[in-house]
C-alpha cells in the first residue's frame, strides 16, 4: 500500500492488530458515502473550503499515499478511544487551500479533514526539506543503516526522493493526528460552532481569554499529534529497516534516525501553515500559537518523548538533533529578499550558531520571560475550561 510503492509500503492489517486489537479499520469508502449524507459537514466544508467536493481514493497517486497514511493515523486515534472509536472518520477535501479540519456532527461522527492544498503545500516543500535535513545530518545519512533506505523508491505522488516523502508522511502523520486529538481532548464541549480549523478564516479577535483558551486547546492537540506522529513513524520505518537485533552502534544510528525525522517532519507542518515571525501584542487575538512559540513548546516536547522512548540518546544528542531540525524547519521558510533572509544571510557569513532560528527570533523566543508567561497563561486559561469538555480517549 502506500500508493503501490513496493518500498514504501503501509502496514499490512494484521501489522495493525498489535496496537489496535479489535478495533475496526478505517474505510475511506464508508467515510465517503457518510460524507454525502451529512449536512454538517457539508456546512464546514463550504465555510473553510468553499466547496463539499471530496476525493476518492484513486483520483490520484498523492490522495492514494496520503488516504493510507491517514487510515494508519486514524487506526492509532480510534485505539485511544473509551467506545466507538469507529466514529472517527477521515476525508480529502478537493480543495487547493491549505488547511486541515476536526468537525464534529450531529451524526455522532468525529471528522478529520486533510485538504489535497495542504497535501500539495506539503509534498512540494517536502524535498527541500530533505536536502536540508542531508546537510544538517551528514553522518546520520551516511551511516549504515541508511544504506537500505537509499535504495527504497519514494511514496508516488511527485516526490524526487524517498526522505522527502520520508518528512512528509511524518507531517500528514502530525497533522492528522493534531485533529485527531482534538477529537480525543473532547473540544467539542468548547468548539460549540461544529469545527475547528488550522488556518481559520475567521478574523482575529482581540477578547484575551476566550482566544488563549483557543491556543490552550491547540497545544493540547498538538502534544497528541506529536505522540501520533512518533507512533507512526517508528511502524513506518521499523518496516523499511525490518527491525532486528541491533549493536549498540546501528540502535543508536536508528534512534537518531526517527528522532530526526519525526522532529524534522512535525516542525516542517508547524512552520508551512502558521506566520513565522512573533508579535506579543498580537498573540491574545490568534486562535493558534504563532509558530515560533508553537514550535518551540514542540521541540521540548519531542525532547521529553525522545528521552521517554530512545534511551541510546543522550542529552548531547537529544540537543543537537532539536537545535537542528528548528534550524531545517525554519530556514524552509524564509524568503529570499526579505528583512529576515538579510539577518539570515549575515548570520550564515559569520558562522558559528545556526543562523535560522536567529533571523526569524526563535532564539530571542527561548530567553524572552514573556514566553514561559504565556504558556502558564494558556495552562490557566485550559483548567477554567475543562468540565466543558467531553473527552473519548481513555485516561
Amino acid at each position: 500500500m502506500l500508493s503501490g510503492s513496493e518500498g514504501l509500503s503501509s502496514p499490512s492489517k494484521e501489522a495493525y492488530s498489535a496496537l489496535t486489537m479489535s478495533v475496526p479499520i478505517h474505510d475511506f469508502a464508508f467515510s465517503l458515502t457518510a460524507a454525502n449524507d451529512d449536512e454538517d459537514l457539508r456546512v464546514q466544508l463550504i465555510k473553510y473550503f468553499k466547496t463539499d467536493e471530496l476525493s476518492a481514493p484513486g483520483k490520484s497517486e498523492l490522495v492514494d499515499a496520503t488516504s493510507d497514511v491517514m487510515t494508519l493515523v486514524i487506526q492509532q486515534a480510534r485505539s485511544l478511544y473509551v467506545c466507538e472509536p469507529e466514529r472517527l472518520v477521515g476525508a480529502i477535501s478537493a480543495s487547493s487551500t491549505a488547511n486541515a479540519l476536526a468537525v464534529w456532527s450531529r451524526t455522532r461522527l468525529d471528522w478529520i479533514v486533510i485538504s489535497e492544498g495542504l497535501m500539495e503545500l506539503l509534498r512540494d516543500a517536502a524535498d527541500d526539506m530533505g536536502r536540508r535535513f542531508v546537510k544538517a545530518f551528514p553522518e546520520l545519512v551516511d551511516s549504515q543503516i541508511w544504506q537500505c533506505l537509499q535504495g527504497k523508491p519514494p511514496l508516488k505522488g511527485g516526490f524526487q526522493t524517498t526522505l522527502g516523502s520520508l518528512l512528509y508522511f511524518a507531517a500528514i502523520t502530525f497533522f492528522a493526528g493534531h485533529e485527531a486529538g482534538h477529537h480525543l481532548d473532547g473540544h467539542d464541549g468548547y468548539f460549540v460552532k461544529g469545527s475547528h480549523a488550522e488556518a481559520p478564516n475567521d478574523p482575529p479577535d482581540q477578547s484575551v481569554a476566550p482566544r488563549l483558551t483557543d491556543q490552550a486547546l491547540e497545544r493540547e492537540a498538538d502534544w497528541i499529534g506529536l505522540t501520533i506522529c512518533r507512533i507512526s513513524m517508528i511502524k513506518l520505518l521499523s518496516n523499511l529497516w525490518e527491525v532486528r537485533e541491533f549493536n549498540e552502534a546501528e540502535r543508536q544510528s536508528y534512534q537518531r534516525s526517527i528522532a530526526a525525522l519525526l522532529c524534522a517532519g512535525a516542525m516542517m507542518a508547524v512552520m508551512k501553515i502558521t506566520p513565522s515571525e512573533i508579535d506579543w501584542t498580537e498573540i491574545p487575538g490568534r486562535s493558534h500559537p504563532p509558530a515560533v512559540v508553537r514550535i518551540l513548546n514542540l521541540a521540548t516536547t519531542l525532547s521529553r518523548a525522545i528521552k521517554e522512548n530512545f534511551g541510546d540518546l543522550d542529552d548531547v544528542s537529544r540537543r543537537w538533533i532539536r537545535l537542528m531540525c528548528m534550524e531545517v524547519a525554519v530556514g524552509a521558510t524564509i524568503k529570499p529578499g526579505t528583512d529576515v533572509d538579510r539577518v539570515y544571510q549575515e548570520r550564515i557569513a559569520r558562522g558559528g550558531e545556526p543562523a535560522a532560528i536567529r533571523a526569524v527570533g526563535i532564539r530571542k523566543a527561548i530567553h524572552d520571560p514573556q514566553l514561559a508567561q504565556y504558556n502558564e497563561a494558556l495552562s490557566t486559561s485550559l483548567q477554567g475550561i475543562k468540565p466543558l469538555l467531553r473527552p473519548r480517549k481513555r485516561v
